[in-house]
């Protein structure tokens, strides 16, 4: 028997709630999930894609399903619910820092500086798809 992904997977991966993923079912904008014999919505790899173009967010290079699974576990694991997916549109290296550009579905860019390391570590490259995740007490808003 294949080996489904949850509704918390699908919208880990997908950056968004589940409030949103139940939403768009209900209301048709994306097909009604299957149910496991417990009854809990279950995704196959096919799914999040279309979840995921719906969604705006950038299809990701083929991965195995175990490799979802683990990235989608440690993406939900975490208590920031700002979870951005884009692609790696920049790397700029300069002593132990490095500056990487991570650009959205709809155009806009988000800038991180993280140490070189952890750009070694991530296997951070041009074109991947990556996640951001935003966790902070403040946020300045400008209207």
């Amino acid at each position: 028997m294949p080996h489904h992904l949850s509704s918390t997977e699908v919208c880990a991966l997908c950056a968004i709630s589940p409030k949103t993923l139940y939403a768009w079912e209900r209301t048709g904008k994306i097909p009604a999930s299957r149910r496991d014999r417990r009854g809990w919505r279950v995704y196959d790899p096919a799914d999040v894609e279309r979840i995921r173009r719906f969604a705006g967010a950038p299809a990701g290079p083929r991965r195995s399903r175990e490799a979802t699974r683990r990235d989608a576990k440690s993406l939900a694991g975490l208590t920031a619910r700002n979870q951005i997916s884009g692609t790696v549109v920049a790397i700029t290296s300069d002593g132990i820092l490095s500056e990487v550009v991570l650009r959205l579905a709809d155009g806009q860019e988000i800038v991180s500086v993280v140490t070189r390391s952890s750009v070694r570590r991530l296997g951070l490259k041009k074109g991947q798809v990556a996640m951001a995740v935003i966790k902070a007490t403040e946020v300045m808003l400008f209207g």
